[in-house]
């Protein structure tokens, strides 16, 4: 039984041709160019603002809008892609600022693509700018859009990860989208007991689902926080002896932070670090971890067609891409 499972697992990782991984980080990396002015100007970061500064921004943004259309990106675009490029300038809400989690998609996207070397560790962020680099692509030229995408276009272009590869990196990703939803769960574990299966639709059946979805969280998943305290341990012990994970803390994944910084670290480039649990977070690292965990997660399940359309929603309906969670195989893979 054990040698089925795991051979399941081997057959089951068939990525998308590189091409249309191409088209789909073309289309990511135009959206989060437009973030990038947006974010800037919400957050007031262009210091003396004059009139010739903000007609520049327009323009540049007219200019990524048009990039999308020259280049045929819309034809690959999602709908709510193609209306946040079309909005003026500064006239974006609050759930298109939310775009910017798509940071480690994009970073997972090069990855596959042989853009990216390695994949930081998941409390950690892809390098944005490197990010940027990697791809040669300039937001406002299309030209630069189509060379990218053209690299990848032949049918005899071979995959720059080897199976082996992929299948560690999406076990790690699986890891610790695992973690991060059972950190939520941990927090709702009152209020999932408190709901009973006698009382479908009730107020408190209602704001229970709708503070899953808000966190892309699989309701079938509920059934495991009562016995979380005593799961998380055994999901640290597995992860570790499989590779997912680099360190087990207070029998919980490990989580290297810097420490404050002395004068002499600073001048010498040497930041300390120390390991904490990952429950002991506060809630805005914890938040970030999970948007990391989520972001990386959405990239493998597109790219290997364990969801049909780039939609962060998808993912709340997606437990594993592999038949089985990693965590929980009956052997390394």
């Amino acid at each position: 039984m054990a040698f089925r499972a795991t051979a399941s697992l081997r057959q089951g990782l068939k990525l998308r041709p590189a091409f249309e991984l191409a088209l789909r980080s073309s289309c990511l990396q135009l959206v989060l160019a437009r973030w990038g002015l947006e974010t800037a100007a919400l957050m007031g970061l262009q210091g003396n603002q004059t009139a010739n500064d903000d007609e520049r921004k327009v323009r540049a943004v007219e200019a990524i809008t048009d990039a999308m259309y020259k280049s045929g990106l819309d034809d690959h675009a999602t709908l709510a892609e193609k209306e946040m490029l079309e909005k003026p300038y500064r006239s974006w809400e609050y759930s298109d600022y939310v775009y910017g989690d798509n940071w480690e998609a994009l970073g997972a996207l090069q990855w596959l693509l042989g853009r990216q070397h390695v994949i930081p560790p998941y409390y950690s962020s892809f390098d944005r700018a490197r990010l940027f680099r990697n791809t040669g692509i300039m937001p406002a030229d299309p030209s630069t859009i189509e060379s990218f995408v053209d690299t990848f276009m032949s049918s005899q272009i071979r995959q720059h990860v080897d199976a082996q590869q992929l299948q560690h990196a999406v076990n790690t990703s699986e890891a610790w989208i695992w973690r991060a939803r059972a950190q939520v769960l941990l927090g709702l574990r009152e209020e999932i007991t408190n709901v009973t299966s006698d009382r479908p639709g009730s107020e408190q059946e209602t704001a229970l689902e709708a503070a899953l979805r808000t966190r892309h969280i699989p309701s079938s998943l509920r059934k495991i926080a009562a016995d979380l305290p005593n799961t998380i341990p055994l999901a640290a012990k597995h992860s570790l002896d499989k590779g997912l994970i680099g360190s087990i803390e207070s029998d919980d994944f490990g989580i290297v932070v810097e420490m404050k910084e002395t004068a002499e670290e600073v001048s010498a480039n040497q930041p300390r670090t120390t390991t904490v649990p990952y429950q002991n977070l506060d809630s805005d690292h914890l938040d970030a971890l999970r948007k990391i965990a989520e972001s990386r997660f959405m990239a493998f399940a597109w790219a290997l067609g364990k969801i049909d359309s780039w939609d962060i929603e998808k993912t709340g309906e997606l437990l594993s891409i592999n038949p089985i969670n990693a965590i929980w195989t009956p052997e390394n893979d």
